[in-house]
């Protein structure tokens, strides 16, 4: 552990660029790292998606955006090099300028060793090289912590980092700045859903790059029927940029009737009773703003990628290669065999407890 006078550290960066869930797994720690250095300056570099869902954070100074992908894309063409190259180097300069005090690195991987090379800071904190990403993923910190145990959930795991620090207390719960007009507008949306029952939202995309994590849409199909005609629900299904073909496939109204901003659609998850999702950066964000949720979890390992603290319920597959480590597979069956009956018990399960006044 690191022995630091939190009065002589005036400015931390916190590196973890993306993705939108692994964003989400961070928010506690920053909120232990605000309580354990409240006059100091923090600022977190980011990625686009991340930084929409960050903006007007009350507990960040500033966020440092990093436009990896546009640079990703431009560097198809060699004309575009000296640009890129261009704008690292400023993006360095003005890093260095900061003189951080902390850089605490919440990747492990090469990619963010790369950019605790061009931030410097006094004191570098990372995940235990057992625990890092990648194998070098923790070459340049300057302080390792201690290495977590098997299955840890991700936000302990990030946690681990500020514990490092000497945050002592439980896991707080995160926060994000949602607007009020983007509350109201949520509101309205919900109190407009046909039906009596509980307002349930159900999200049928994953990411691109997470497609055996889909649940079949046939199955959300199913449940919304079941939720329907036993509850009465007032069911929306949601989609986010480059999803609304997933949200319509399914066939059921109500779908989200527009692309919205992420922090306005963050504001339509706290106002449902419950949300219901696979294994995206969306499933998260609900459980963090308190809406009880039922995650479905088939080639990724709910321990450590599920919503925690845990709020609401979780529905594993019975496959018995479940969980694995692949990112593409021949068959499948995983997803497939997560039953909508199932999801329905859970979901009323769920349910009961919010009624209940159960603590999610």
């Amino acid at each position: 552990m690191l022995d630091l006078d939190p009065g002589e550290v005036r400015k931390i960066l916190l590196v973890r660029t993306s993705a939108l869930g692994d964003v989400v797994h961070t928010l506690p720690a920053l909120d232990a790292l605000r309580e354990s250095f409240p006059s100091a300056e923090i600022h977190w570099l980011v990625e686009p998606l991340g930084a929409r869902l960050l903006e007007g954070h009350p507990k960040l100074d500033r966020l440092v955006v990093l436009p990896r992908q546009r640079w990703k894309r431009d560097a198809r063409s060699p004309l575009r090099w000296p640009a890129i190259a261009v704008e690292v180097l400023r993006l360095a300069a003005g890093l260095r300028r900061e003189r951080y005090d902390l850089v605490i690195d919440f990747h492990g991987n090469l990619r963010s060793a790369a950019i605790l090379a061009l931030a410097g800071g006094r004191r570098r904190i990372g995940f235990h090289r057992a625990d890092a990403a990648e194998a070098g993923g923790s070459l340049l910190t300057t302080h390792a912590a201690a290495r977590v145990p098997p299955r840890t959930s991700k936000v302990e795991k990030n946690l681990a980092l500020v514990r490092e620090l000497g945050f002592s207390r439980d896991c707080p719960p995160g926060t994000l700045g949602l607007r009020e007009e983007d509350r109201l507008w949520a509101r309205a949306l919900v109190a407009s859903l046909p039906g009596s029952g509980p307002a349930v939202g159900l999200h049928p995309a994953v990411s691109r790059f997470g497609d055996l994590k889909r649940w079949p849409p046939e199955r959300f199909r199913e449940l919304i029927d079941l939720l329907r005609e036993h509850h009465d629900a007032r069911v929306l299904v949601t989609w986010g940029p480059g999803e609304r073909e997933a949200a319509e496939v399914v066939g059921r109204p109500t779908v989200l009737p527009e692309e919205v901003g992420l922090l306005r659609f963050a504001a339509v998850l706290e106002a449902l009773d419950l949300f219901i999702a696979a294994d995206t950066g969306v499933l998260p964000i609900a459980a963090l703003l308190g809406t009880p949720t039922v995650g479905l979890y088939g080639p990724k390992d709910a321990a450590v990628y599920g919503p925690y603290p845990r709020r609401g319920e979780l529905v594993t597959s019975t496959a018995p290669c479940s969980p694995c480590t692949l990112r593409r597979c021949e068959h499948r069956i995983c997803m497939a065999l997560i039953t909508a009956g199932a999801v329905l018990e859970a979901a009323e399960r769920a349910l009961a407890a919010r009624q209940r006044g159960i603590p999610a």
